[in-house]
């Protein structure tokens, strides 16, 4: 649609107040800036839909202890299990997902579409709670996309990596608005500089093993993306995966401690707004901690593990395979509208108008205009004369 000058004036003139980078002077140019006043809601329809159907949620911890592993018929040999977290957190069915082609380029094409959304829409038009709920969106479906590439391994120490310039979150695994990132810039330069270093951040980015915070069975949205973290938190803190007696806490903590200034005293005053019960005593008169808890286990359901001398399956989680197809879902009735989503390449090439109502993509338009005059790259355009004429009678 052509666009006169005057159009553009007056929506520059009604348009926006200068956007605020104040602290985000080391957040790639492209991710600074915010809109307080933006009503843009982004849709995740599609990763709700892969969610729902192969997320199990566990639910918060008991912190009792798992059974000790049996040997198999035919062997002595067992698998080996971290007993207090075993029970805990959130599981992926990876064998479903590994098994079907369809749903592992999903998956993929999820990650690829949440890549290329600030391309078309430059983040600093949404607010910062639409933006919080696209990083961790998008940095979790990454990591799931890596997980399933990696799967059926289930040691993941190696795979993490924590530190190593060459692990996987220090790999740059994506290209945002044309910079390349990492899961460690998402988290240690965008997120902590956006968000002025709140810990609950910590607690949306999935880490793909059972010792760290829970993958949830729905997306981030702006509106719930809080409320979520601090659930995420609670799970955590609560459990055998965060703290344990003698104050030994999860080694994700020590990942972390930038989150808490580097200082412990900081990190044990956080974890006491959320602990309950004896543990609260146990952590009432500390100051310090000791970064213990681990579990580098794939967070995948019970039973997924190795098997040895075993003929035939045993565990309750094989049964899935019969039902998941047609599990259903609150926003798509059931799993067939994972396919339904594959079949919409468009939609997967056009992720604006895959994940903007049509209301809110005529409100982005307007947004985009105004953007592109802040920025100086106005495009004027000759008009016809039925239209100059027009324009003329609306001037005088």
């Amino acid at each position: 649609m052509k666009k006169t000058i005057n159009t553009l004036l007056i929506l520059l003139l009604a348009g926006t107040s200068p956007l605020s980078v104040a602290g985000e002077e080391n957040i790639p140019e492209p991710f600074r800036g915010d809109d307080p006043n933006s009503t843009l809601e982004v849709a995740y329809d599609d990763l709700n839909a892969l969610l729902s159907s192969y997320v199990t949620v566990s639910g918060w911890s008991t912190r009792e202890k798992a059974p000790r592993a049996d040997a198999g018929v035919g062997t002595r040999l067992k698998t080996r299990i971290n007993r207090l977290t075993a029970l805990e957190g959130n599981r992926f069915y990876f064998k479903g997902a590994s098994e079907k082609d369809l749903i592992a380029e999903f998956i993929s094409d999820i990650r690829a579409s949440l890549e290329m959304l600030p391309a078309e829409v430059p983040l600093r038009l949404l607010n910062k709670n639409e933006q919080l709920a696209y990083w961790l969106n998008l940095y979790n479906f990454t990591l799931l996309d890596e997980m399933m590439k990696v799967y059926p391994k289930h040691n993941l120490l190696r795979v993490l990596d924590y530190g190593d310039d060459d692990s996987i979150m220090a790999q740059k695994l994506l290209n945002v608005a044309g910079v390349p990132l990492s899961l460690d810039d998402i988290q240690f330069t965008i997120l902590k500089e956006k968000y002025f270093g709140n810990p609950l951040i910590i607690y949306g980015l999935w880490q793909g093993n059972i010792g760290g915070p829970s993958l949830r069975s729905s997306a981030y949205t702006g509106k719930t993306v809080w409320r979520k973290l601090e659930d995420n938190a609670g799970e955590f803190i609560n459990s055998n995966r965060g703290t344990y007696f003698d104050g030994e806490v999860s080694a994700l903590y020590e990942r972390n401690m930038p989150f808490f200034d580097n200082n412990q005293a900081k990190l044990v005053s956080h974890l006491m707004d959320y602990l309950q019960g004896d543990m609260f005593d146990e952590y009432a008169n500390r100051d310090d901690v000791e970064f213990e808890m681990e579990d580098w286990t794939l967070a995948a359901l019970i039973g997924e593990g190795r098997k040895y001398g075993r003929s035939a399956a045993t565990n309750g989680a094989a049964m899935l395979d019969a039902v998941v197809a047609t599990q259903p879902g609150e926003a798509f009735g059931d799993t067939v509208a994972i396919q339904n989503y594959l079949a919409e390449d468009n939609a997967m090439k056009t992720p604006v108008n895959f994940r903007f109502s049509e209301a809110q993509l005529e409100i982005l338009q307007k947004l985009r205009t105004k953007h592109e005059v802040s920025m100086g790259r106005v495009e004027v355009t000759d008009l016809d004369e039925e239209e100059a004429s027009e324009d003329k009678k609306q001037n005088n």
